[in-house]
């Protein structure tokens, strides 16, 4: 059999904790045919990208190469921004936007110039505000900025959820929407496992619904902080979930993924709202945006965690 990998090239800008997981993952998944890893500090991606390059005997041929250069992302199908400092302890991923605005405009600016046809993926947080300045920034299609969003808390939650009712995880079908962050809320109204609504799946007779939801959507919020708090950041969750969105750019596969993009008008929310809801994913980036039928409380949900952006986007906005 062929190789039957897209002969795509892919970028990743920084390679901090978690560029190089999501350099790595890349790799090991046999993503793409050429891989480029950025960082501003040459030693520092020589390290990461050297080390990253030594699984390729193991694997299926593929081309590893670092560089502080943007200029060598000239090319690139699909561009990874995981630039930009990281939380510290006890500080939230909003307070991040100050710091990482300037950033990302800067790196924008480079890479409109380098590669100004390849999609471009943020990861750096405060995701959903950064993807928001981010597009307001570049000349690029709108569609091909997103953000990572909340694919790896949908992940959580839905992997959770599987294990309490004892099926498959492919056959829950269930949305963390909002911020990625501690707005972020399911979408529990239009939740199904395999074609059957979640509010009638049998459940032992001793489980209390309304308290299982609650601990789900508490043990998603928590999870990041927890692992955040033990080891002094996350990497490895969220790299797969990036991965798993280039993926779908390079294969076109238009699969429904919780991504970072503008709020379709239906939602009631101003039209420069960027949140974390269904669209569908391609070739293109956002290919569409979906619209989820939202309860009273989910609808007030969505419009506080539209709010909370909104106010911490002042921060990012003064750093211009």
């Amino acid at each position: 059999m062929g190789d039957t990998r897209p002969r795509a090239k892919v970028g990743v800008v920084g390679a901090g904790h978690l560029g190089a997981a999501i350099a790595d993952a890349l790799v090991l998944r046999e993503t793409c045919r050429r891989l480029v890893l950025y960082d501003r500090t040459l030693a520092k991606v020589e390290g990461e990208g050297w080390d990253i390059a030594d699984a390729v005997p193991h694997l299926r041929e593929q081309e590893v190469s670092v560089t502080d250069d943007l200029a060598a992302m000239e090319g690139a199908a699909v561009i990874v921004l995981a630039a930009g400092p990281t939380m510290t302890a006890g500080q939230s991923r909003l307070e991040l936007c100050g710091r990482n605005a300037p950033v990302v405009r800067s790196l924008m600016a480079g890479l409109d110039e380098a590669a100004p046809d390849a999609v471009v993926l943020l990861v750096t947080n405060p995701v959903d505000l950064l993807t928001r300045i981010a597009r307001d920034c570049t000349r690029r299609p709108p569609g091909s900025v997103i953000g990572s969003g909340t694919v790896n808390d949908t992940a959580r939650l839905k992997y959770a959820l599987a294990r309490r009712l004892g099926v498959d995880h492919r056959n829950v079908h269930a949305y963390m929407v909002g911020e990625h962050g501690d707005c972020s809320f399911c979408v529990w109204s239009s939740a199904h496992v395999g074609g059957v609504r979640l509010a009638d799946f049998p459940l032992d007779p001793d489980v209390d619904f309304a308290a299982m939801k609650r601990e789900l959507v508490d043990f998603t919020h928590a999870r990041g902080r927890e692992i955040h708090r033990r080891k002094g950041y996350t990497n490895y969750g969220a790299a797969a979930a990036a991965v798993s969105i280039v993926e779908c750019v390079l294969r076109d596969e238009r699969r429904i993924l919780s991504v970072s993009a503008p709020a379709p008008p239906a939602y009631g929310l101003p039209q420069r709202a960027v949140l974390s809801l269904p669209c569908v994913v391609g070739a293109g980036g956002v290919e569409r945006s979906l619209v989820l039928s939202l309860d009273d409380e989910e609808t007030a949900l969505l419009h506080e965690a539209y709010a909370r952006l909104e106010s911490a986007f002042q921060p990012g906005r003064a750093a211009a």
